[in-house]
C-alpha cells in the first residue's frame, strides 16, 4: 500500500556495528549517506551505548527511523521506544545487515544494505514512492523481569535447531540464508540419524498452556513457535488457526508421527487431517500463556524460562513499516 506521505521525510538511522554484516564493512552505506544529507545517524560499537543512541533518536522527533542490524536491533529498539515514552512510535525501515534477518524478510527492504538505503532515501527526500505495512507487536511478560516486545517466539524442536546451525555452521562463516537452509538440512538429518545424547531434536517437554481466557492446560509439546508476521524464514506460514487474534500460534504435541512427512505441509500451514488428529495445533489469541523449563527464544535471542515463572504473550500495539 502507497505511503500517505508526500512531504519530504525527517529520517533516522540506527547502525549496529556488530552485525554479521556490518562488521564486513559498510562502504555502500556510506555512499548512500554521502548522496542524502540531513540523515541523523548514530552508530553504537558496543551494547552498553544502545539506551543513550536510542534516547537520542528518539528526541529527534523523526518520521523514519531506519535499523541497520539484525532482528535483534530491531526488537530492542523497539522494546527502548516503547519503555521511555507512551508517544506513538515512528515508522520504521529495515536493512537486513544481522545474522537473523527473519522481520526483514517480511517487512524490510530488499538487496544489500548500500542500495537499499540509498533506494529508501531517495524516496524520503520526496515522500513518494514509499509503501507501508502494520504489523502487531508481541507483548512478552514474566514475573520479575522488565516487558520485551518482539515478532516471533519459539520453543523446543526450533530452538534446538538454531543451536544447532550456531554450533555447527556459523563457525565455517555460514551465516543468512546459506545457514538457514543448512541448518534445516541438519535439523532433518539430526531427525533421520536419532539422538546420541539423550535428547532428540522433537523430544518432547511438558508445559502449561493457555489461550485468552481459557483454563490452562497441561501437554507435551515439540514444536512451539507463534508470530505476527505475515511470512517467516524461505516465505513460511505455519499457521492455519482461526479468529481474530493478531498472535499467531503453531503447536506439536509429542511424540511426533511422521515428522519429515509433516514438514512441508506444517510450513505451508495445510496440516492433513492426521496431522490435526495426531497433535498439530494452530490458534489465533489475542493472550497465551506458557510455563516450561528450558531455553526461549525472542527474533533469534535465546533466554532460559522456568514454570515457576510463566511466559504471558499479549497483543503489544501496531507498528508502521516502510519500503522502497
Amino acid at each position: 500500500m502507497p505511503a500517505r506521505n508526500a512531504r519530504p521525510l525527517r529520517v533516522g538511522l540506527l547502525t549496529n556495528r556488530l552485525s554479521t554484516r556490518n562488521r564486513k564493512g559498510m562502504a555502500g552505506l556510506q555512499d548512500a549517506l554521502s548522496r542524502h544529507s540531513g540523515v541523523r545517524h548514530l552508530e553504537i560499537e558496543d551494547w552498553a551505548q544502545f539506551e543513550d543512541a536510542v534516547a537520542r533518536l528518539a528526541d529527534e522527533d523523526l518520521d523514519l527511523l531506519v535499523v541497520n542490524g539484525g532482528d535483534g536491533t530491531v526488537v530492542g529498539l523497539l522494546t527502548e521506544l516503547k519503555r521511555r515514552s507512551s508517544r506513538p512510535l515512528p515508522a520504521l525501515a529495515i536493512l537486513a545487515s544481522g545474522n537473523t534477518n527473519m522481520i526483514a524478510e517480511d517487512v524490510g527492504q530488499s538487496g544489500a544494505p548500500g542500495r537499499a538505503l540509498s533506494r529508501l532515501l531517495g524516496a524520503a527526500s520526496t515522500g513518494r514512492g514509499l509503501h507501508r505495512a502494520q504489523r502487531r507487536l508481541i507483548r512478552i511478560d514474566r514475573e520479575g523481569e522488565p516487558t520485551r516486545y518482539g515478532f516471533f517466539v519459539a520453543a523446543f524442536a526450533v530452538v534446538r535447531a538454531i543451536l544447532l546451525s550456531r554450533r555447527f555452521l556459523n563457525p565455517l562463516g555460514v551465516h543468512h540464508g546459506p545457514a538457514n537452509a543448512a541448518g534445516m538440512a541438519l535439523a532433518a538429518l539430526r531427525v533421520l540419524l536419532g539422538p546420541k545424547d539423550g535428547e532428540g531434536l522433537l523430544s518432547p517437554v511438558p508445559v502449561e498452556l493457555g489461550f485468552d481466557d481459557e483454563p490452562a492446560r497441561s501437554a507435551d509439546c515439540s514444536v512451539m513457535l507463534a508470530s505476527t508476521l505475515h511470512r517467516l524464514l524461505f516465505g513460511a506460514t505455519p499457521f492455519w488457526g482461526t479468529g481474530s487474534g493478531p498472535i499467531r500460534t503453531t503447536l506439536v504435541r509429542g511424540p511426533v508421527d511422521r515428522p519429515l512427512l509433516s514438514l512441508l505441509p506444517l510450513l505451508r500451514g495445510r496440516p492433513g487431517p492426521r496431522m490435526e488428529r495426531s497433535g498439530y495445533i494452530s490458534r489465533n489469541a489475542d493472550r497465551v500463556m506458557l510455563s516450561f523449563d528450558g531455553p526461549f527464544m525472542i527474533d533469534g535471542e535465546i533466554h532460559q524460562v522456568s514454570r515457576a515463572r510463566p511466559i504471558t504473550l499479549s497483543d503489544g500495539g501496531a507498528v508502521e513499516f516502510l519500503q522502497a
